[in-house]
């Protein structure tokens, strides 16, 4: 059997930028976030791995905050990466990490880097690149994890998904007449709370430094807590968007949605 290039990883999700320093840039759709890389391994069995994959501990794409400019390895950098704050979940993520390397371990697949320390982040381009000018361009931006793939490397900077495990997006922006409107995921008010707030920075992504993790008790108080980030960055740096709305109700049991409308 041919043997071929895999890791597992999530898809990333971002307001990226629309221009960037030099480098050799990933496309969009291939920027992931690696949690196990098993370098060559056999593809041909891959399919039989998946009978007893462990089960995903959450349903909703993570979110998070990309915080600053990492270039690896550190001796010697060959690639320009944006490391991960998590805003959500870090404990249940890095738990799941080790979870998908100690099943690939009862496989007999050997993954490189098992030991280390896990480092979150996500590349962005390859070398030749200048690391001045990627500190001065950097700017935190809001992010959030898809799906789980198995991927297999083609080089030069591709890849291909040889496997999927779907994951609920946090959010999802809806047609509306005149305003914004989003349809908000949650399992929680809390986690309704954060999600409208990563909806609002794809639109603006300098609103990631007034995120709020207050303790929320009611969809009224989300709208509240809302309006008062929207209103103090209006009155710092300006907002793009004028109120949300006091608007709909939770729908849903496992799985809540809220349709967030916002006056722009």
């Amino acid at each position: 059997m041919e043997n071929k290039r895999l890791f597992f990883g999530f898809k990333v999700v971002s307001p990226w930028p629309e221009e960037w320093p030099s480098g050799k840039l990933l496309f969009e759709t291939d920027r992931h976030l690696t949690i196990a890389f098993l370098g060559d391994a056999n593809a041909g069995e891959r399919m039989e791995w998946f009978q007893d994959f462990p089960k995903m501990p959450f349903q909703i794409g993570l979110a998070g905050v990309f915080d600053r400019p990492i270039f690896l390895p550190y001796h010697r950098p060959s690639a320009a990466a944006w490391h991960i704050h998590w805003l959500e979940g870090e404990a249940c993520f890095l738990q799941f990490q080790q979870t998908i390397v100690s099943w690939l371990q009862s496989k007999g697949l050997k993954v490189r880097g098992k030991d280390e320390k896990f480092l979150a982040h996500v590349t962005i381009a390859r070398c030749p690149f200048v690391i001045n000018e990627w500190k001065e361009m950097f700017q935190k931006r809001p992010f959030y994890i898809r799906d789980l793939c198995l991927f297999e490397s083609l080089g030069s900077l591709q890849y291909k998904t040889c496997w999927n495990y779907p994951i609920i997006a946090p959010f999802a922006e809806k047609e509306h007449m005149a305003d914004i409107a989003f349809t908000v995921r949650g399992t929680s008010l809390q986690e309704i709370h954060l999600h409208a707030q990563l909806a609002l920075s794809f639109h603006f992504p300098p609103l990631v430094r007034y995120f709020s993790l207050q303790e929320i008790r009611s969809l009224d108080e989300t709208v509240t807590s809302l309006n008062a980030i929207i209103s103090k960055m209006d009155k710092e740096i300006g907002s793009p968007f004028k109120a949300v709305s006091y608007h709909g109700q939770l729908e849903g049991e496992e799985i809540l949605e809220w349709e967030m409308i916002v006056d722009v």
